[in-house]
């Protein structure tokens, strides 16, 4: 790992504002400490890979489109591979569509994730350990649902949690398993020019659930707005970066494809809040340039703001080597230190 330079400042500035979202959001203009971090290219060949996943000690190289296999794992001490599983199919353990929300368990049983198949209407308890050992795909348990429950679903002992963003509005959904009863939606985002001809998922996010199931963060895509939400989502505290959130209206009458992506994903430990700031439309995703990443403890306080000089897209935290890992559009993976803010 090379070097890193650590920038001071003296504070941060904190005010309120009126919002699009009926309430008061509070402006972040800066940030107490900026770090700027210097990359270790990782050499990984694992082609097709979209996303990271770190669990202890083993890195999981996620494949949206299933390419082969949608995991390869890699042990995060040696980087050697250790395997690949979960095939595409409609068989008992095969997956047609994969979500993971960042919920496993590290018990006596070994590392188990929850998966979510929205296309085969399926939750599955995911042994990665036993699939590690046995090289095949080991599911320990299966939920089936009689309905489809898009968006980003998060399981609460037996509630699915889901945040639903349809075109024009944005829906929390409580789903209880045990009594297969869908409770009435909440409505968290509202649209108020429901007729615009851009819809396309205006108020699309990012979504984390603290490690304790208490809290829930969220990023915005098109608005630059971290949200930080109770676990019942009766409370929600909002954070304009930078500047007063954008205007609704002003994103609406951008098209898609020149639409600036503020934030492309959100992650959490217990103790803060890791938010990846593009601040790009899709369009300039490969162009060479610093992006940040802007951390947050589960309060809204900011911490620091961290200065990535490769353009990565996506990110993970591995808190036992506290590292954080990112891959670029060209799914080049890089390594950083941040023992400094863990």
């Amino acid at each position: 790992m090379k070097y890193i330079l650590l920038f001071l400042t003296i504070s941060f500035t904190c005010c309120t504002t009126s919002n699009f979202f009926n309430s008061k959001n509070i402006i972040i203009d800066k940030f107490p400490k900026d770090t700027t971090l210097f990359g270790e290219k990782i050499n990984i060949e694992s082609i097709g890979t979209n996303y990271l996943i770190i669990i202890d000690t083993l890195l999981i190289c996620f494949k949206a489109q299933g390419v082969d296999n949608y995991f390869d794992i890699y042990s995060t001490n040696t980087l050697n591979k250790l395997g690949a599983c979960l095939t595409t199919g409609r068989g008992p353990n095969e997956f047609l569509s994969i979500q993971y929300n960042g919920q496993y368990f590290n018990d006596s049983l070994g590392i188990r994730m929850w998966l979510k198949d929205d296309a085969n209407l399926k939750i599955s308890l995911f042994n990665l350990s036993e699939s590690i050992k046995q090289e095949k795909t080991i599911i320990d348990s299966c939920i089936y649902l009689d309905r489809v429950q898009e968006g980003y679903g998060f399981l609460i002992n037996d509630t699915l949690i889901n945040i639903d963003p349809y075109p024009e509005n944005v829906f929390f959904k409580t789903y209880e398993l045990s009594t297969d009863k869908l409770l009435e939606p909440i409505k968290m985002f509202k649209n108020p020019y429901p007729n615009h001809s851009y819809q396309d998922q205006i108020f699309a996010m990012t979504t984390t659930l603290r490690p304790n199931n208490k809290r829930f963060a969220s990023s915005m895509i098109f608005f630059n707005q971290i949200n930080i939400y109770s676990s019942n989502f009766k409370s929600r505290k909002s954070l304009s970066i930078y500047t007063p959130t954008s205007s609704i209206k002003q994103v609406l009458n951008t098209p898609r494809e020149e639409r600036i992506v503020y934030y492309s994903l959100v992650g959490s430990t217990m103790k803060y809040i890791y938010a990846l700031y593009i601040n790009q439309p899709n369009s300039s995703w490969d162009t060479p340039r610093k992006i940040e990443i802007h951390i947050f403890d589960w309060d809204g306080i900011p911490i620091q703001k961290l200065i990535i000089p490769q353009n990565i897209i996506y990110f993970t935290i591995d808190e036992k080597h506290k590292q954080l890992l990112g891959i670029t559009s060209d799914e080049e993976i890089y390594k950083y230190d941040i023992s400094m803010c863990i």
